[in-house]
């Protein structure tokens, strides 16, 4: 039984004045002859029976035995109680019919109670009559708008999202907004019930109403950025963001949803300034100190990223994110001792094992192979439950360390542990292509399509290695078409049509397709793609300028040192 309903039959009797009597089994008995007068049944005794039986049918999860024998009480007693004990239960079961009728005889008996009135509004709903519904719904409105009139449609708001047709309620809550259309708060609570109706363009529209009426309204603000992101739209998000913000600059929830959407955009320069406005504005934020430190990790800017997470540790919270990001930065300074020793002090639960893969790419770059396959191995012992992600984890952690050959040998072994597993089939396609083993990639990919012919990922991978390794063009451009088709937005397909385009001549093609792919991720190879078609399509200028930009975020790349040998850049 969950919780909820546990708490419901927590309770005690509901008719006071009431005695149980325990009979003693081994209490001496009247002898038999005995003539007693013949007992009549006590109309309180039955309604104790009654709510006895309910109670303990409801504590054995025999909800429906529970709710007959509490109707069958509320009938006759006068007792609000009991009414509201049933109607409450059968709203839990979704029993419709006796929910309005309980929730009626709660009303009659209790008619200035709120909670009743609200819970009648809620089972008229439910049993979708509108209008006696709507009625209700306005007198909870205006009990509640008596404390603060955004309370009253709020109350309105969560009763109508309880019920199962979400179309009827938008339609009930449109005409409390039609009823009051200059209110700010009914134009948002509309647009709250539009979502949750999947009505994007009526939530947009309604918000849009919201703020004009109310600029400073941040739920409106926060929702409408939310909607706008769902429908892909992450421009007028940001945007719509930054104005809120210069509206109300110093509302946490705005500033930092603007900061984390700026990262998402890769503005990390613009992110990393309304961080330091929000540590600004309160110095004890340690999330924003928190975020600072991911930010100058990034950027590569590792003294600065050091100091924010030493100043965690100083202050004694986010621990394990400290010593996990410092770990992070010591091991891209190449520093790996320093790695291990704060990857070691990572005992939390839910960062141990990210720790403890990080500590094996660490032994994987400073050379130690025979250590890394061991510290994998010790890993898998440990956690049997993991094994399939730890052998992916080392596969990386060897390739990250451009140990190719390692990487593959170790996804052999997976795969003999583990024959069926597409992850680690797909993860040995890839190691295979490093390797020039082009006939185990494509034995690999093939496999993975014969059993899900709509993998977006093995269509892509196929396609791309087959444009970028073979001459099969056609071919590739064919299932790269289809992953296209399963992810159109995806950047990595986006690069493998620029690719293929490039490959086959078209030019043009390949750089618009490229720079949506760079758009969708500044990934350091679709830098590298994009760059090399600019230059080769004669936009050298851009070409350079691009390849700059990437190269000082990734400064390892292997896509982009290959460009810097090709066109002596």
């Amino acid at each position: 039984m969950n919780k909820l309903l546990k708490a419901f039959f927590s309770g005690l009797l509901l008719l006071s004045g009431g005695c149980a009597t325990v009979v003693d089994a081994q209490a001496p008995t009247e002898p038999e002859f005995t003539i007693r007068p013949t007992l009549q049944p006590s109309p309180r005794a039955d309604l104790m029976y009654q709510l006895l039986a309910a109670e303990l049918a409801g504590k054995r999860d025999q909800l429906d035995v529970a709710l007959g024998h509490y109707r069958q009480v509320a009938k006759v007693s006068d007792d609000p109680r009991v009414a509201e004990r049933a109607a409450v239960l059968a709203l839990l079961m979704k029993e419709n019919t006796a929910a309005l009728e309980m929730a009626q005889r709660w009303h009659a008996l209790a008619p200035n109670n709120e909670q009743a009135e609200q819970t009648l509004a809620l089972a008229l709903l439910r049993n979708g009559r509108l209008e006696e519904a709507a009625g209700y719904l306005e007198t909870v409105r205006r009990a509640a708008s008596k404390k603060d009139q955004q309370q009253g449609y709020a109350t309105v708001a969560a009763l109508l999202g309880q019920a199962d047709d979400k179309a009827l309620a938008l339609r009930v809550m449109g005409q409390f907004r039609d009823r009051n259309p200059r209110s700010a708060f009914a134009q948002y609570y509309y647009a709250m019930l539009a979502a949750a109706a999947e009505d994007r363009g009526q939530a947009l529209a309604s918000l849009d109403l919201a703020l004009a009426r109310d600029p400073k309204l941040v739920p409106a603000h926060l929702l409408r950025t939310r909607l706008l992101l769902d429908g892909g739209d992450k421009e007028t998000a940001l945007a719509g963001l930054a104005k809120a913000v210069a509206a109300i600059p110093r509302d946490r929830n705005l500033r930092m949803s603007y900061a984390r959407l700026l990262i998402d955009a890769n503005q990390l320069d613009k992110a990393r300034r309304e961080f330091a406005t929000l540590l600004s504005q309160n110095p004890k934020d340690t999330d924003s100190l928190y975020a600072l430190g991911l930010l100058a990790a990034e950027t590569r800017q590792f003294d600065l990223a050091e100091t924010y997470f030493l100043d965690l540790i100083k202050r004694k919270t986010r621990l394990t994110d400290a010593y996990f990001e410092l770990g992070r930065v010591e091991e891209q300074r190449a520093d790996y001792p320093k790695a291990r020793a704060w990857y070691e002090r990572v005992k939390d639960e839910e960062r141990y094992l990210p720790a403890q893969i990080r500590m094996g790419a660490v032994l994987a770059k400073a050379g130690d192979i025979p250590a890394v396959s061991q510290h994998f191995d010790t890993l898998r012992r440990n956690h049997p439950q993991n094994g399939i992600t730890l052998y992916l984890a080392e596969a990386e952690a060897l390739r990250e360390a451009e140990r190719y050959q390692e990487a593959f040998d170790s996804l052999e072994r997976a795969l003999v542990v583990h024959p069926d597993d597409k992850e680690l089939r797909y993860a040995r396609a890839l190691a295979a292509e490093k390797i020039n083993r082009l006939d185990v990639l494509e034995q690999d990919l093939r496999a993975i399509l014969a059993a899900d012919p709509k993998n977006g990922q093995a269509l892509n991978a196929l396609g791309y290695s087959l444009a970028d390794r073979t001459d099969r063009y056609q071919e590739a451009l064919g299932y790269i078409e289809q992953a296209l088709a399963q992810m159109p937005d995806d950047a990595a397909v986006l690069d493998s049509m620029g690719w293929v385009q490039y490959r086959m001549g078209n030019r043009d093609q390949a750089v618009d397709y490229l720079r949506r792919a760079y758009r969708a991720s500044a990934d350091a190879e679709i830098a590298a793609h994009l760059s090399e078609v600019l230059w080769v399509n004669g936009q050298r200028e851009e070409a350079k300028k691009i390849w700059k930009e990437a190269l000082a975020r990734e400064p390892d790349s292997m896509h982009l040192r290959k460009l810097r040998e090709r066109f002596g850049w």
